[in-house]
């Protein structure tokens, strides 16, 4: 067997091995998802969104990064659907324009991009949900601040280095976990779970 190849079967198994690694990481973390006091937090977040969509108010959602296009998803899937058919809903991620964004960023600072965002389109009885896997982003905690100020719902998702937003939020939800990737795929399913629930109860 060449060097080249030796070197390929090792990377192959460094491949295998990284991806039982994963599995392995996600039946720890299913365990701790299934904990009933999260499991309680997370259906009161999924209550209030269902709650301000049956009151016909909009949802806003904001991240940064790979959290700023899962907003983006998010958003997509009120004013869209997720799996069934049913009547729009008002929905908008404060992440998807780029004008305003840099605009925003340019004219005030990056750390008000979405507090200016919610100041434009929010109202009381709307609902904020944020998505940051660090729970220190200043643009996010600004978003917060301002959310609350005017009356809306707000809903942060984070991971364990996030338990800094206790206080901050109305429901605050703490992925287990202090691994990007997982913590993003959590945010995900969370969210989905809330769209899915929207899709049954507003079906045609």
């Amino acid at each position: 067997m060449t060097h080249a190849e030796q070197a390929a079967l090792g990377g192959a198994a460094e491949i295998a091995r990284r991806h039982a690694d994963a599995r392995a990481d996600w039946v720890r973390l299913a365990a701790a998802l299934a904990e009933p006091g999260l499991v309680g937090a997370v259906d009161a977040a999924g209550a209030a969104v269902m709650a301000a969509v049956g009151g016909g108010h909009t949802v806003l959602v904001a991240g940064n990064g790979g959290s700023a296009a899962m907003s983006s998803h998010v958003a997509a899937e009120f004013a869209g659907r997720c799996v069934r058919d049913r009547d729009p809903l008002p929905a908008l991620s404060l992440a998807e324009s780029s004008t305003s964004l840099t605009a925003i960023g340019n004219d005030y600072g990056f750390d008000q991009v979405f507090a200016r965002g919610v100041r434009a389109h929010g109202r009381p009885g709307d609902v904020l949900i944020v998505m940051t896997t660090s729970g220190s982003s200043p643009n996010i905690a600004a978003a917060l601040a301002v959310a609350r100020e005017r009356g809306l719902v707000t809903i942060a998702l984070t991971g364990v280095r996030g338990a800094q937003l206790a206080g901050h939020a109305d429901h605050l939800l703490v992925v287990p976990s202090d691994y990007t990737p997982r913590i993003q795929e959590v945010h995900l399913m969370w969210t989905h779970a809330w769209c899915e629930a929207v899709d049954h109860v507003w079906a045609r």
